[in-house]
């Protein structure tokens, strides 16, 4: 091999591990771009709803770390603030949408990543709303991701409570708004931005705001983790 193909392959090679490097990099940094659907949402919170809050922008990979790695990257006090927005339909619901929001189709469901949803919580402080319903009125599934995304406009993982295509009445989970510190960090319209809130001051702004947000015990006491991240309902 000749002294320019020995320079040819190590200057090959130097590429091939600046390449690597460049993808571990990009694997540990979160994009600095501004999307507009990133300027939109801000917009709706800020001189909207009024809110005080901070939008933050995660790496590619965040969904493959542990909640511990997650808590520890956007400063939360414990994994247990980390939290996520659902989408719950009623299939047996006497309506078909969101407008009569005590008696809803849909809920847009807050609770953390350490718990899982009981459904028949669901559908029992539901049934209490509605009294004069037939308990046959309430079944309470995940709605389809498809469903989820043509509501809110935000696709899986994704999901902010407000801001949406469509206004969704809220459900948050008693244990979110008893955490001693009052914060919250949840979907925030896109897959790598969250979104932090004071759960007191989004709870009374999102109110006076038109949308019911209600706020009960919702989790299965039996499946409380520091590290789930199913959706599953049980």
């Amino acid at each position: 091999m000749s002294l320019n193909d020995n320079l040819i392959t190590k200057q090959n090679q130097i590429l091939s591990k600046l390449e690597e490097l460049q993808k571990r990099l990009d694997n540990i940094t979160a994009s600095d771009v501004v999307t507009e659907n990133e300027k939109r949402i801000s917009n709706y919170l800020a001189n909207d709803l009024k809110l005080d809050f901070k939008l933050t922008r995660v790496p590619s990979t965040y969904y493959d770390w542990t909640l511990e790695q997650r808590s520890n990257y956007l400063k939360t006090p414990s994994p247990e603030y980390l939290c996520k927005t659902i989408i719950l339909e009623n299939t047996e619901c006497v309506n078909s949408d969101t407008s009569i929001q005590s008696n809803s189709r849909y809920y847009a469901v807050i609770i953390q990543y350490t718990t899982k949803i009981q459904s028949h919580k669901i559908f029992k402080f539901i049934k209490n709303i509605n009294p004069q319903e037939s308990s046959k009125k309430f079944h309470f599934r995940l709605a389809p991701p498809e469903v989820t995304q043509q509501m809110t406009g935000f696709e899986f993982n994704a999901v902010c409570p407000v801001g949406g295509n469509t206004r969704i009445p809220i459900i948050i989970s008693k244990h979110i708004m008893d955490l001693p510190h009052g914060k919250a960090w949840l979907g925030g319209g896109e897959v790598d931005l969250k979104l932090e809130i004071d759960t007191l001051q989004f709870k009374q702004r999102v109110e006076e705001s038109g949308t019911l947000v209600y706020v009960t015990d919702i989790i299965d006491p039996v499946n409380i983790t520091t590290n789930s991240t199913t959706d599953d309902l049980q």
